[in-house]
């Protein structure tokens, strides 16, 4: 991969535990005890930025770097130590160089980095075997780097490492490749955006991680790519993948080539096709030729594939187009010579087809993809068929007598890539049967329908009430048909959200025909109209009984989109995504999803609801775990936007405003429809990353713009006036800050005020939902009143944090900061309660990671002297030590209240205080800390702190 490895950009990710690793090094070359670590690792993984990277961290060291070059023609010892030292090296190299550095490491401690061992000459070898020789007795780190697969039995290299292994100080890193989560991080340095998923597992897949890969493979693709360019791959990719087979000789070289068309793990008898093939006599020693370069690896001790998954696509792409056809037609004719006649597998029938579609023998492809497709149809393997009927499909005008029609083919890749959960194939095959016109109107409507279901998980449009009304009049020549009672149960699913007056009466005709018709699909979306319907009226068990016969007809008919569709409304029926049961049900649907064994992007609709619910509940590793999840697979753009709107607001909450901004973003592209897009939380999301990011004039605009969409209320209604009241009262604060008149925000806010007297109300809730819409209104009272400087402000904010207690967990943090600030500017008079609020904030904000809080919190902590560290016992003295716990001084003597009050002592908490929180009289916390001092030696309360402190450093 040239002369070193070193990704171009300034982007560096995960690796926390060898930058650990390389920090202890560092550490203890500080304080006088060198060590040497020899990081090893494939060619671009990382190694020398690693190494730089955790050098670069230690601010006090001096970091000093060396290179091996590759040097053909060309013979300078010691090159990388004349880097070093910037001059040439005398007679005695070894002693010269060590000199030099002593008096390097005596001014500080120094970190050299040697950089590419495997190319060293046996001078510099020579010489660093004498440094690591004396690092015990120096303030010395040595960071080397050598490349796996470049050091053979014979290699200079592997004698040095044998003698050098024995000594003291010396280490050895092996260096993986990067996780697909650290390949994200480093594609979102790399194109200054947050990377779509399915780049990320593109690339992950096809470079195996591999640092230098992976920005080598998307140079030049903008921020919103979300997919690789197709075509040749990049020189510079070919050339970095590439550079072990130019090592091989020519046999190695021809039979790796050879291997590389092949596909697939050379093992048995596709081996020997690819030995005869190559026209080898003796593969044993260019296979280890080949494994030895780090091209090949061996695979369960008796196959071989390439070491990186790029390796094999450059290498068929340098083959000509000539000598590529005739392997892909060999390699056909050997594996139909050995097919079983009476049930071939699946995957041979698939390769067969696939060798000979690239040997560009058209008719036999068609023929071997019938045959493929018929297997995969057998056995429900839906992933394969989609792609054989595809392959039908393609090459299909260039056979002569093709066996199926188009439409055919095209239905049956319908079906397909429906239960393979391909939502891309499976719209293209709906709207090609839709736009050959051979269909009856029966088959016509539930297309249409299906077609509205599809463009909505793919995020082109919100239901078209247009063409929904168009399948019911398509389907009423026949008004008993389940398709009949399909269209009218959409129409009026669409109709609810619109709020049209005549939904109601078509979601209950609809009822009436699916139920006459007996069909579960019908009846399924036909009992979601009306769950959804009752939900609006608050009939809750209406709405519940309706959505669980929903639910388990959909389950009954297989129809991923109707289960997902009747388990949002069930949960809906009894309150809000913040209600825990609301969590539990989306929980437990998804469960059953995946059970029924229901294609993943319905399952990862769900996760994506449930993500919501826990992120609302304050458990956010929950929820990233959930997101996580719902994108491992591309689970189509409403999945995609439902995630990327979620992980905005936790980002947001967190502080993290460039990833949120980039998850919103995201959103923005990947929908047609944003605020419009009813079921979404579009509006109340851009106004908290635009709060998050300090823009109040952004956040009270974005607040209102969900206030103004026709239809049903947008999915969180019941942030956007607390939102929007927030935004309005940082701009009062910015006025008198910057002492301009505050009045023309404050007559916005009284227009405010005016048109929405208290916050937006979701259709529908229950008792959980009433709690939580009070507690919406007190924050947007606590809000009108800090904009107003109400002299009653602090009483507002006692009001909300107290109803936002243990139900909303990221507004509570905030209210209760608000709380402490609002009393500390009464002065002296509620200092205990201020004080109790700032603690609150504090211990929810960590709870949360919650930063902007808990940055304004330990702000107005040390403005206001008080410590709001919890009091947590350091862990030596909390528990027991050893024998002999009479001594003055032990902590094993000491009683559980002892301990307990002692933890609050550490904290800097008062006796006034503590007697609060463990509900005791301040005479026996007096009583205790007296009981403490005696048995601890100590004289007073600071001396007993620090005396607890040191017992846990000891």
């Amino acid at each position: 991969m040239g002369p070193s490895d070193i990704p171009s950009g300034d982007v560096f990710v995960g690796r926390v535990d060898e930058v650990g690793e390389l920090s202890a090094a560092l550490a203890s070359a500080r304080a006088g005890t060198g060590r040497a670590v020899l990081i090893t690792g494939d060619a671009g993984v990382g190694k020398t930025r690693l190494a730089q990277h955790a050098a670069s961290r230690a601010e006090d060291v001096l970091v000093l770097t060396g290179t091996c070059l590759p040097l053909a023609t060309l013979n300078v010892p010691l090159l990388p130590l004349r880097m070093v030292v910037r001059r040439s090296l005398g007679t005695d190299p070894a002693e010269e160089f060590d000199g030099w550095l002593a008096e390097r490491c005596a001014e500080r401690p120094v970190a050299l980095v040697v950089d590419d061992l495997q190319w060293a000459d046996q001078a510099t070898l020579d010489v660093l075997m004498w440094v690591v020789a004396g690092l015990p007795a120096r303030r010395l780190a040595l960071l080397m780097t050598v490349r796996r697969g470049e050091v053979g039995p014979g290699h200079p290299l592997a004698r040095w490492l044998s003698d050098v292994r024995r000594l003291p100080g010396f280490t050895e890193l092996a260096l993986g490749p990067l996780d697909p989560e650290e390949t994200r991080a480093q594609l979102r340095g790399l194109l200054g955006d947050e990377p779509h998923d399915t780049l990320v597992r593109e690339v992950h897949d096809r470079t195996g991680g591999n640092a230098y890969l992976n920005e080598l493979l998307v140079t030049g693709l903008p921020p919103t790519a979300t997919c690789l360019d197709e075509g040749l791959l990049p020189d510079t990719l070919v050339s970095a993948v590439l550079r072990p087979w130019h090592q091989l000789s020519p046999p190695a070289r021809e039979l790796s080539r050879v291997v590389a068309v092949g596909g697939r793990v050379a093992r048995g008898q596709a081996l020997e096709d690819a030995i005869r093939l190559a026209g080898v006599d003796e593969p044993g020693p260019l296979l280890r030729e080949c494994v030895d370069a780090g091209l090949l690896e061996a695979v369960d001790g008796d196959g071989y594939w390439f070491h990186h998954p790029l390796q094999a696509e450059a290498l068929e792409a340098s083959l000509s187009h000539p000598e590529r056809q005739r392997l892909h037609a060999s390699y056909a004719q050997a594996l139909q010579s050995r097919l079983s006649p009476t049930g071939p597998d699946l995957d041979s029938l698939v390769l067969v087809a696939d060798h000979l579609h690239r040997a560009d023998d058209a008719e036999a492809a068609y023929t071997w993809a019938c045959r493929a497709a018929a297997a995969a149809e057998d056995g429900q393997a839906w992933a394969s068929l989609v792609r054989m009927l595809r392959r039908m499909i393609e090459v299909r005008s260039l056979v002569q007598q093709p066996s199926e029609t188009p439409t055919d083919l095209w239905s049956r890749l319908r079906v397909a890539a429906e239960r393979d959960g391909d939502l891309d194939t499976e719209l293209d095959a709906t709207e090609a049967l839709l736009d050959d016109g051979d269909l009856g109107p029966l088959d016509e409507a539930e297309l249409v329908v299906r077609r509205q279901h599809l463009r909505f998980m793919k995020g082109l449009g919100f239901f078209d009430r247009g063409e929904l009304a168009r399948a019911t009049q398509l389907s009423a020549a026949e008004p008993g048909s389940w398709q009949h009672a399909f269209a009218l149960a959409e129409s009026a699913h669409a109709g609810l959200w619109a709020d049209d007056p005549d939904a109601p009466a078509l979601a209950a005709e609809a009822l009436t025909r699916a139920r006459t018709a007996g069909h579960p699909r019908a009846l399924a979306y036909a009992l979601a109209a009306n769950a959804m319907h009752a939900v609006y009226l608050s009939h809750v068990a209406d709405a519940e009984t309706w959505a669980a016969e929903a639910v388990a007809c959909a389950a009954r008919s297989g129809d991923g989109f109707a289960f997902g569709h009747a388990a949002m409304w069930e949960a809906n029926s009894v309150g809000g995504n913040a209600d825990p049961r609301w969590t539990a049900r989306v929980a437990g649907r998804r469960q059953q999803l995946i059970e029924l064994g229901l294609p993943h992007p319905y399952i990862a609709w769900l996760a994506t609801g449930e993500a919501q619910g826990q992120l609302q509940r304050g458990e956010w590793r929950t929820c990233q775990s959930l997101l996580r999840y719902a994108l491992g697979r591309t689970p189509g753009a409403l999945v995609d936007v439902a995630a990327r709107l979620r992980a905005a607001q936790l980002a947001a909450f967190q502080g993290r405003v460039r990833e949120a901004e980039g998850h919103l973003a995201r959103a923005d592209e990947l929908f047609g429809e944003t605020s419009t897009f009813l079921p979404f939380e579009f509006d109340a999301t851009r106004a908290m990353v635009r709060i998050a990011a300090g823009d109040a004039r952004g956040c009270v605009t974005a607040a209102l713009v969900g206030t103004s969409n026709p239809g049903v209320p947008p999915t969180q209604c019941e942030w956007l006036m607390p939102l929007a009241a927030r935004g309005l009262a940082d701009l009062a604060e910015d006025c008198r800050d910057a002492l301009e008149d505050p009045q023309p925000v404050l007559d916005e806010l009284d227009e405010l005020e005016r048109r929405f007297p208290h916050p937006i109300a979701d259709a529908g809730g229950d008792e959980f939902y009433d709690r939580e819409l009070a507690a919406f209104d007190a924050l947007y009272a606590a809000e009108r009143a800090r904009a107003r400087l109400d002299p009653d402000r602090a009483d507002a904010w006692v009001r909300a944090a107290e109803s936002l207690r243990d139900l909303l967990p990221w507004e509570e943090c905030y209210a209760s900061w608000r709380l402490a600030e609002a009393l500390f500017d009464q002065g002296t008079t509620h200092r205990t309660e201020a004080v109790a609020a700032l603690r609150r904030a504090h211990r929810l904000g960590r709870q949360l990671a919650a930063q902007p809080v808990l940055d304004q919190v330990t702000a107005l902590a040390r403005t206001a002297r008080v410590p709001v560290a919890d009091p947590v016992l350091p862990s030596v003295v909390s528990g027991a030590t050893a024998a002999g716990t009479d001594r003055v001084g032990d902590a094993a003597h000491l009683t559980g209240r002892e301990r307990e009050v002692l933890a609050h002592i550490v904290a800097g908490r008062t006796y006034g205080e503590i007697a609060r929180e463990l509900v005791l009289s301040e005479k026996t916390v007096s009583s205790h800390v007296s009981h403490l001092l005696t048995k601890t030696g100590t004289a007073n309360r600071i001396d007993l702190a620090r005396w607890a402190t040191r017992r846990a450093h000891q």
